[in-house]
């Protein structure tokens, strides 16, 4: 006996369906950027990363705080955002890698009224827009050029 194929209307609203899921997914983005360092500007020149990389933070709002591991630059918890139910903190952790990278880990971390707490796995549309520019923008003062993340780069790749 042989197997029965779905109908060609089965499949077609199968594949509608899927396109239709994949559409809606939320845009998120993994925990982490990365900066290119260049030429440091005028006000920076003679400085190390590790200072540059402290001044970029102070500038753009980030309180530094002792590291964990001395060979990163670590910020206290930052309120990003309050909705009624929870709030969400985010901390940095700046990492050189080799000599002409540098590498920002975020820690975003939601707290419930209830007094909860979870850890967020990603970077949402929202979080970026509150973290992104000024850290950007104060970095970018400083000589770090953004590279963003591989699949940034990768569709940089492709697209151009």
């Amino acid at each position: 006996m042989r197997p029965r194929l779905p109908s060609p209307f089965a499949r077609t609203a199968a594949l509608a369906l899927a396109l239709a899921l994949a559409g809606c997914s939320p845009s998120v983005a993994p925990l982490y950027r990365d900066y290119e360092v260049r030429a440091p500007s005028a006000e920076a020149a003679g400085s190390d990363v590790y200072a540059r990389v402290r001044a970029a933070l102070a500038e753009a709002g980030w309180e530094v705080t002792e590291p964990d591991a001395p060979n990163v630059v670590s910020t206290a918890p930052r309120r990003i955002s309050s909705w009624g139910l929870y709030r969400t903190e985010v901390a940095l952790d700046v990492a050189p890698i080799g000599e002409r990278h540098v590498r920002v880990y975020f820690h975003p971390v939601r707290y419930s009224i209830l007094g909860g707490r979870s850890k967020l796995g990603y970077l949402s549309g929202g979080l970026r827009r509150a973290l992104l520019p000024d850290l950007n923008a104060a970095l970018a003062r400083q000589g770090f050029v953004v590279l963003g993340t591989p699949r940034e780069r990768d569709e940089e790749t492709v697209e151009g």
